[in-house]
């Protein structure tokens, strides 16, 4: 009797964890052990190879299974000759076989394509995602994958729509099942067994995590996937001549603490209230980053549709309203600060660095036995081709760029000296990399942002410049505990740029200096906690370290 295997290979795609892209051997203690990293089923390490395939079996069986396999592959050639190329193809064992494997361009994830057989994709949650770049998406993907006739027609509801696609000559087809209800329906969808992919405009709460712990951990790497960034925009009016407002403010105007323009600089009138379903992450997010514990005032007007929501601003001179950005149309954004940093509006770069304070991520979630076709559509939603697209439906997309020289400074009046030196006259990335919280790992969305960085500066480094990874922390604790965290982090960053051949010329932690969001919220410390990455033609130094009297250990909790 063989023994029983005690390293396995995880199954997930190579683009969704690391394990799965180096074959690195997994111990199992037991047959049900998963992939550490993104709990993915293990192939036993034994079934890997031939010999442990055919050890133990008898010469007959061997000798017979060769014999069948030599037949099956006479019969494919003398089907596949000119003459036969007509003959009717056996569509239902082919639905889940692979026919042939396509990487998608510049991203350097390999989404293999499906072979003939119809198949169900269900994709429910966020209206944000839902309405147009899950559409633009799901497009897309299938005619990456070579279904060429692809077409779209509305569901049975409001907010629902169904996609169908076929191939050339009609022997594969797809259905889509597209529905835009809000983000808590992607959860509860995906609980329930009737959808596939979840869509959000929020991370997944704690309670959604146990509501779905069947599905395993949505919120590893495998399951959470990052598609764009969008920046939730404040509207009003066109006319109305507040341009500027504080979290504070808008959290007292959203709550009916104030009732009036000329409270917050304007003319005086009553300000009317809209804002977006309780099922929607927009409205979420909204409440999780301005009204706190605060309740909504009780005579908002509400929108179960953005654009509806932002026509109606648009048209009342006393209207103020929250949205995602590509839904602004004929409203006006107002900028919008957040502690000590100066108001900002929602813009390409603003939202890509997560510096507005209203910026947010986009959502894609999949269980870890989720039909391929699903794992397959989620890869592709955040490769480098699926940006360009979100980028083109007024999204942000995650491909890094950079600034001009000197145009991109932290938006605070008070920054150290050191760090005013290093970045004077360089550039500046349009991205900042984030933490798992309470922990010095990289997140989701900046593991994945390591290749695109990387991938930039192929594409971008000019011959004399040199990169700067210059981290930050919140205000818990004390100076020394921030410093040594904030350079902990920078630190972690330069070391999973050097696997990739990067080495920074500047790796420093400038503590708490420099926040960006109050320190006073959560969602602000979070913000907060960053590494941003510039480059530079000048000659640099890296900056003296802090010294402190005795060592304090960094808070656990950040």
């Amino acid at each position: 009797m063989n023994a029983p295997a005690t390293h396995g290979i995880c199954t997930n795609l190579p683009s969704a964890c690391s394990h799965a892209a180096t074959r690195t051997p997994v111990p199992m203690s037991t047959p049900e052990t998963r992939c550490p990293e993104c709990q993915a089923r293990l192939l036993p390490a034994a079934a890997t190879t031939p010999a442990a395939a055919t050890r133990g079996l008898a010469p007959w069986v061997i000798a017979t299974a060769l014999a069948l396999l030599a037949a099956a592959l006479l019969v494919g050639w003398l089907l596949m000759r000119p003459g036969n190329r007509a003959a009717p193809a056996k569509p239902a064992a082919a639905a889940s076989t692979l026919q042939r494997a396509g990487t998608v361009a510049g991203s350097g994830d390999v989404v293999p394509q499906l072979a003939p057989g119809t198949q169900t994709l269900r994709v429910h949650g966020s209206n944000t995602v839902g309405a147009a770049l899950a559409p633009a998406l799901l497009e897309s993907f299938l005619r990456q994958q070579g279904y060429t006739e692809v077409t779209t027609q509305p569901g049975a509801r409001l907010e629902e729509r169904v996609m169908r696609a076929a191939n050339a000559d009609g022997t594969a087809r797809v259905e889509v099942q597209l529905h835009a209800h809000g983000t808590a329906t992607a959860f509860t969808d995906l609980a329930a067994g009737t959808a596939d992919v979840g869509m959000a405009s929020r991370p997944i709460k704690k309670d959604e995590l146990a509501a779905t712990q069947a599905l395993g951990d949505l919120s590893s790497a495998g399951s959470e996937h990052v598609i764009a960034l969008d920046g939730l925009a404040v509207v009003v009016n066109p006319a109305n001549p507040v341009q500027r407002l504080s979290i504070e403010q808008l959290r007292r105007v959203f709550s009916g603490q104030v009732t009036n323009w000329a409270e917050v600089g304007g003319t005086s009138g009553p300000i009317v209230v809209h804002a977006r379903d309780d099922k929607s992450g927009t409205y979420d997010t909204f409440k999780s980053l301005v009204l706190g514990k605060d309740a909504l005032v009780g005579t908002a007007r509400r929108h179960e549709d953005s654009t509806a929501l932002s026509d109606a601003v648009a048209l009342d001179p006393q209207a103020i309203g929250f949205i995602g950005l590509p839904y602004v149309r004929n409203a006006s954004a107002v900028s919008v600060s957040d502690g000590a940093a100066v108001p900002l509006r929602p813009s390409h770069f603003t939202v890509a660095t997560e510096d507005y304070a209203l910026s947010r991520r986009l959502y894609l979630y999949v269980g870890r036995e989720a039909p391929e076709l699903a794992r397959r559509f989620v890869t592709y939603a955040a490769s480098d081709e699926a940006q360009r697209i979100a980028d083109a439906q007024g999204f942000i997309g995650q491909l890094p760029d950079a600034s001009e020289p000197g145009a991109a400074a932290v938006a605070v009046a008070d920054l150290p000296p050191a760090y005013r030196a290093l970045t004077d006259g360089g550039r500046r990335l349009s991205v900042n990399l984030r933490f798992v919280a309470g922990a010095e790992g990289l997140d989701n969305k900046a593991r994945r942002d390591m290749g695109r960085i990387v991938r930039l500066l192929e594409r971008r480094l000019k011959q004399d410049e040199r990169v700067m990874l210059l981290g930050f922390s919140d205000a818990l604790g004390g100076d020394c505990a921030n410093q040594r965290l904030s350079q902990q982090r920078a630190t972690a960053v330069a070391t999973e740029l050097a696997t990739y051949g990067v080495r920074p010329a500047v790796v420093h932690g400038f503590g708490s200096a420099a926040p960006i969001a109050s320190n006073e919220t959560g969602a602000g410390r979070e913000r907060n906690r960053r590494v941003e990455v510039w480059l530079t033609s000048k000659a640099v130094a890296q900056p003296e370290a802090v010294k402190c009297a005795s060592p304090v250990a960094a808070a656990a909790s950040r």
